[in-house]
């Protein structure tokens, strides 16, 4: 069995039961590798599921499947591009669709049901167009330690030209309760980049779980150091 070691910065806000999510939280470890027992979560491996069995089929890019106190749970996610209608200009704009569908079951003998969707929509006249769901960080997680899981995600979107932002975005949803982060990066004019109204919390934040808000702001601040990287590079 692959041994997964948490980023660095991960380690000092986890608590040690809880060290085992690092790996499903930076998603260090690949669908293929062996199944991992955590406190209150278990990773389900894709060797040990039929395929066919399984929700989004085909067009999936990835899948996080696990067993929490509820059953199972499989998050897909998807990438598609569509038109959409121009109100301002008239005509048509490029649109990418980033979605993320969980889907839950009691026991293998029983049927999927979807128990929420996510979408970020990205229309764009500009000369780029980008939308990406971020997999090493996307996750199931028990930070809580209440044996239900808790579903990261995490993406980043771009519109326009080289000085343009790229928009950011992390979630993490508790059963029906979503916590999440969004902001963006901009490039300054001698190519640096700084942030630019970057920070925007959800009202629910306020009354998170300690834990929750230190596992958000790790992650967002991966997040943001990550898209500047990707704008330098591509300045």
């Amino acid at each position: 069995m692959p041994t997964c070691f948490p980023a660095h910065g991960l380690i000092g806000l986890l608590r040690p039961a809880l060290l085992g999510t690092a790996c499903a939280a930076l998603a260090a470890c690949d669908d293929a590798a062996p199944v991992a027992q955590l406190p209150g979560l278990t990773l389900m491996s894709a060797q040990d599921v039929d395929p066919a069995s399984m929700p989004g089929g085909e067009v999936a890019l990835r899948r996080v499947h696990y067993r929490d106190r509820h059953g199972e749970g499989v998050l897909v996610l998807e990438r598609s591009d569509s038109l959409a209608d121009d109100a301002g200009r008239g005509g048509t704009l490029d649109t990418a669709i980033l979605t993320a569908r969980l889907y839950i079951r009691p026991g293998p003998s029983t049927a999927w049901t979807k128990q929420w969707q996510r979408q970020i929509r990205q229309p764009c006249a500009g000369p780029v167009l980008e939308a990406r769901w971020l997999l090493q960080h996307v996750s199931a997680t028990d930070l809580d330690g209440d044996g239900q899981a808790e579903i990261t995600l995490a993406s980043r979107t771009f519109c326009g030209g080289e000085n343009d932002p790229h928009q950011l975005h992390v979630s993490l949803i508790d059963g029906t309760t979503r916590y999440g982060i969004a902001g963006e990066t901009r490039l300054d004019a001698a190519g640096g980049v700084h942030a630019a109204g970057q920070r925007h919390p959800s009202p629910s934040l306020a009354t998170a779980p300690p834990v929750f808000v230190e596992y958000l702001d790790t992650v967002w601040t991966t997040l943001l150091n990550s898209a500047a990287l990707h704008a330098r590079e591509a300045h």
